[in-house]
Parts: C-alpha cells; structure tokens; sequence
C-alpha cells in the first residue's frame, strides 16, 4: 500500500513539473508574430537555418516554429532528411548549433 501512495505521489509531482515546464515554454502561433521578435530580438533568420540544414545535414526544413522560454528563444523545426526520414530538431534562435 505505501509502495502504491509514493508512487502515485511522485507521478503527481511529475505531472506538475510537466504542467509548469510547458507553461513556461511558449511558441508562436503565426509567423506575423513571430518575425517581429525575429527583427526585435535578432535573431537567426529560417533562411540561414534552411542553407545550415543543406549544408550539414543534406535535408531541409519542412516546418519552423519560433518559441521561447523566458528571455530565451529557440526553434523548433522538423526536417526532412535524404531518403525521405523527418528528424525533429531544436536549435537556439541566437547562436543555433544543434542540441
């Protein structure tokens, strides 16, 4: 019985760090939106990510999206790789190196 309430104690506190993880994490809706902080902010065009996409992995960029969390912002973009493989990818909007 006390094995069961801790467990179901710690997937509570889970849920809850999962819930304020995503609240922190906000993504922009539309790219009038989001091309605005880009200019604001400057930070890394989509354009210079598609030619880094090319460049380094032979694939390219089926769809970005601008978010951020807190003062921080990344992209997260799903490309297209040779042989047709979608690889889920974030980068830092500033200073973009894959993570």
């Amino acid at each position: 019985m006390l094995r069961i309430a801790t467990t179901l104690i710690a997937l509570i506190v889970l849920a809850d760090v999962a819930t304020a993880t995503a609240e922190t994490n906000q993504c922009f809706k539309s790219w009038s939106e989001a091309a605005a902080v880009v200019r604001q902010e400057r930070l890394v065009a989509v354009e210079q990510l598609s030619k880094q996409a090319r460049a380094t992995l032979g694939g390219s960029i089926v769809k970005a999206t601008l978010c951020s969390a807190g003062q921080r912002y990344f992209y997260r973009l799903v490309v297209r790789l040779p042989g047709g493989l979608m690889r889920h990818i974030s980068l830092d909007a500033r200073q973009p190196s894959e993570r």
